[in-house]
């Protein structure tokens, strides 16, 4: 197993590691067992996702929570629950693959909308809405995509949606406790906080453990959610051990700990964002946990990723079809812990390492 500095997962807050969270994991195993038992629907809940429901609400200002085994459930449930095969999805092009296939699974009325282009929603809203005034449409984005870590213009893209009698959702999967005042992401970065339509989210980046959750203003739309998502009603629902850990780390996500690891986190993203640029690299995006430095080429990342490995750092390449065609990348995801001297030093390998990789692969070609 390769050892060094890893940037190959997502505990952003480092929250796994908390003693206090794996203390909270111990307590539900001995109190309640390792195994939810039953459809949230039916028996499955306990007390303690009651109460995550509650921390959950506070963090995004929503007043109704479901939650679900996995983020990736969560997201497909979000769309299949509520889109009718008459419906439309207008759907940004990059959007997570939980995302785009409960999408298709619900509808043939998909289409994408440039990344990040309000213009281009709104584009597709008005060509819908020529045609189609009575059926829904739901357009979905996220508050910071994982592989280019950018974010859409919210408030906006809402009044567009409103324009136009359309629904907007928001995947908060990898902003939510990491960024925005109080962990709120860059929903509350952006002072939207509980007036978006839906936002679902993940609990495997800040909370330190699998599930995810959908949140809505209305009791209506929660309860439809709760029966028609499949995912949810024919789930086994959240577990003790996954409601323990996502419960005690949106405590600590709202207490001054949480104010102090984002901090800590937003010091060494910039830090790595700034060494990187200094160097000439192609660093992508905005300021977030995740760090894409593109390199243009696959071969080259593949190759500069053993040499970067055999020197200590543990790295994802990302190709297509999770980015462009003849695009390559890795993407750092960076923790609260990492250090600033690890950052300068990341920065030094990968600047080394790929001038090597694109000098192996030249003298290859050559030969």
């Amino acid at each position: 197993m390769a050892q060094g500095i890893s940037f190959a997962t997502q505990d952003y807050l480092a929250l796994s590691r908390e003693p206090s969270v794996r203390q909270a994991v111990a307590e539900a195993l001995a109190k309640y067992g390792p195994h939810a038992g039953s459809s949230p629907i039916l028996t499955g809940h306990t007390p303690l996702a009651d109460q995550l429901k509650r921390e959950i609400s506070q963090l995004t200002g929503m007043a109704h929570i479901i939650l679900f085994p996995t983020g990736w459930g969560a997201g497909y449930g979000s769309i299949t629950g509520l889109i009718r095969p008459q419906d439309h999805v207008v759907l940004d092009e990059r959007a997570h693959a939980c995302l785009n296939q409960g999408a298709h699974a619900a509808t043939r009325n998909v289409v994408l909308a440039d990344h990040l282009h309000n213009d281009s929603v709104h584009e597709h809203l008005a060509r819908i809405r020529a045609h189609d005034t009575r059926n829904a449409v739901m357009v979905v984005t996220e508050g910071v995509y994982s592989m280019d870590s950018d974010t859409p213009r919210l408030a906006a893209l809402q009044d567009i949606c409103h324009a136009y009698d359309a629904t907007l959702l928001v995947d908060v999967a990898h902003d939510l406790g990491a960024l925005g005042p109080g962990g709120t992401g860059k929903i509350g970065e952006q002072g939207l906080l509980g007036q978006i339509d839906l936002v679902m989210g993940s609990f495997s980046k800040c909370f330190a453990t699998n599930g995810g959750f959908i949140a809505a203003r209305s009791e209506n739309v929660a309860e439809y959610l709760s029966v028609y998502a499949t995912s949810h009603f024919f789930s086994s629902a959240l577990s003790p051990l996954q409601a323990a850990a996502a419960l005690q780390c949106a405590r600590i996500i709202q207490s001054p700990e949480g104010e102090r690891r984002r901090a800590a986190l937003e010091h060494v993203a910039t830090r790595l964002r700034a060494a990187l640029t200094k160097r000439g690299l192609t660093v992508l995006g905005d300021m977030s946990a995740i760090v894409p430095m593109e390199t243009h080429s696959a071969a080259v990342a593949r190759v500069a990723c053993k040499l970067a490995e055999a020197r200590g750092l543990i790295l994802a390449i990302i190709e297509f079809p999770a980015v462009p065609l003849n695009s390559a990348r890795f993407r750092m995801q960076l923790m609260c812990d990492h250090s600033p001297q690890d950052m300068d030093l990341t920065a030094q390998i990968l600047d080394e390492t790929v001038t090597e990789a694109r000098e192996l692969l030249t003298t290859g070609a050559e030969e």
